[in-house]
């Protein structure tokens, strides 16, 4: 494992805010802790996310975005140095939920870490100068996982759609701070989505691959509740495979996700899964998901057998077929290239509406949701006749999904040619985009678009990055075509780009 460290930064810029106070910005959110010098003159101070209307930081900014007020040390540590600032422990991302400590722990030489971008003094001691205490006298210690943040760029002629890659790139790394993939601040816990995501942007980042194997196994031990949830499990470990050339993690766990992440316990004869209300696999309970929050769903309609859950499991089949013929499992291999093509024949008579030109979310229901439609066009169950159709369905529809689902959506829309489409999705403003989110004070992707959506949502959640995956993997086309790379395809989609560089 990567050892997590800790780096000193000082403050970018110092400004006075219009209630007679000083604040320090250290120039994007970090996850960390403060340090004051001694004798900085620093009596009380707030450290935060967000700034308010008079420039200061944001005492109450709102769902789980981060303030914290506190009194400085008096002196600095024994041996004369900076002293640490006590940042009061979050009592649901240290000891869990309901007596149940699930949030990963940080090593025990770290003290109380917290996202924090600003510094406000709010109470100098006697006659000390603020302003050459905030810059002097402050320093953020910031922690996350050692990464070659250099082994990967891009640039292009649409500086907005540098800028949102920027931002989930920062994010990838910022995020690593507890050693796993996790959810974001609020929680500190990994889940299957947020941990896929994260494989993804990670990987478009550098070649490594410690994070997501040790997220793999804790995930395994500590698996949640919504049933596509498990079935990312799958595409981790094809994720692995194809990026690392490494079978280690499907060869040593094949029986666990065989007969646990599969799902094959919920199909029926025709091969495609009843999922929903809520059924038991390997022992768990799971519930259908779709997306989350729930407003975003696009009135998603849930039927016992559900298009969004059924396009994963087409995907999943074909990813254990070619781990089961990269372990040797030759007669699984075939069971499941055969069961690939029937729930494939099965799909397409459950869901597809013709009058529609559409996938309807259900096998009992006309309702066609953007999520069953970029599902099946991103998981590959569309066939070349119907594309145009979904796609220009899933354009008139644009961002009606949440971060998390807006992977399916942007894979469907290259998958369909659809490029300059998704590009534009990519770059746009508004409350719900990427710089959006900039524009709301973030910098890094945030848990859902805005808080209107997620009102307890948090400003560092690494399932927002979808755009530095998908561009790495579709605007600039680079994706291995063979286990490790051993062959990959390079197949550019630049849509309305005329200068691209990656």
């Amino acid at each position: 494992m990567k050892r997590i460290s800790s780096t000193i930064q000082r403050p970018s810029s110092v400004a006075a805010t219009s209630r007679g106070t000083v604040v320090a910005d250290f120039g994007r959110d970090a996850f960390g802790w403060l340090e004051v010098a001694p004798g900085s003159g620093i009596a009380e101070l707030r450290a935060g996310e967000k700034l308010d209307a008079s420039g200061g930081v944001d005492p109450d900014p709102g769902g789980t975005v981060r303030a914290a007020t506190v009194k400085c040390p008096g002196a600095g540590s024994p041996a004369g140095g900076f002293a640490v600032v006590p940042f009061p422990p979050d009592k649901r991302n240290t000891e869990g939920v309901n007596g149940k400590a699930r949030a990963v722990r940080l090593p025990p030489r770290f003290p109380v870490v917290m996202p924090f971008r600003y510094v406000e003094i709010l109470r100098p001691a006697a006659g000390a100068d603020c302003e050459a205490a905030a810059r002097a006298g402050l320093r953020r210690r910031v922690v996350h996982a050692p990464m070659d943040m250099a082994a990967s760029a891009f640039d292009c002629d649409d500086p907005r759609l540098v800028r949102v890659y920027d931002l989930c790139k920062y994010t990838i790394q910022a995020t690593s701070f507890a050693g796993l993939y996790i959810d974001g601040d609020r929680e500190r816990i990994p889940y299957e989505a947020d941990a896929w995501l994260n494989q993804l942007g990670h990987l478009a980042v550098e070649a490594e691959y410690g994070m997501a194997r040790r997220t793999f196994r804790h995930l395994l031990a500590h698996p949640t509740w919504p049933t596509e949830w498990a079935q990312f499990m799958v595409s981790m470990a094809w994720n692995d495979w194809m990026h690392s050339g490494s079978d280690a993690l499907a060869r040593r766990h094949w029986r666990r996700l065989r007969g646990e992440k599969l799902l094959l316990g919920l199909a029926r004869p025709d091969g495609l899964l009843e999922s929903f209300p809520n059924r038991g696999s390997g022992g768990a309970e799971m519930s259908d998901i779709v997306d989350w929050p729930p407003c975003e769903r696009d009135d998603f309609d849930f039927t016992p057998i559900n298009a969004v859950v059924n396009a994963l499991h087409f995907r999943n089949l074909r990813e254990m077929r070619d781990l089961a013929l990269a372990i040797g499992e030759t007669a699984d291999a075939a069971f499941l290239e055969k069961r690939a093509a029937a729930v494939c024949r099965a799909y397409n008579r459950a869901f597809w509406r013709d009058k529609a030109g559409l996938y309807a979310d259900g096998e009992t229901t006309g309702h066609a949701s953007l999520h069953a439609n970029a599902a099946a066009l991103s998981c590959g169950l569309v066939p070349a006749r119907r594309k145009d159709s979904v796609a220009d369905f899933l354009v008139r529809k644009g961002m009606v999904c949440s971060v998390y689902f807006s992977q399916f959506l942007l894979e469907a829309l290259f998958k369909a040619g659809r490029a300059a489409d998704a590009i534009a999705l990519m770059a746009a403003g508004g409350d719900r985009s990427w710089l959006g989110m900039t524009e709301q004070g973030a910098t890094m992707t945030m848990e859902a678009w805005n808080g209107v959506v997620k009102p307890n949502q948090d400003w560092n959640h690494a399932w927002g990055t979808a755009p530095l995956n998908v561009i790495s993997r579709f605007v600039l086309g680079v994706r291995p075509a063979a286990p490790g790379f051993a062959a990959c395809d390079i197949a550019p989609q630049p849509g309305p780009l005329r200068r691209l560089r990656g």
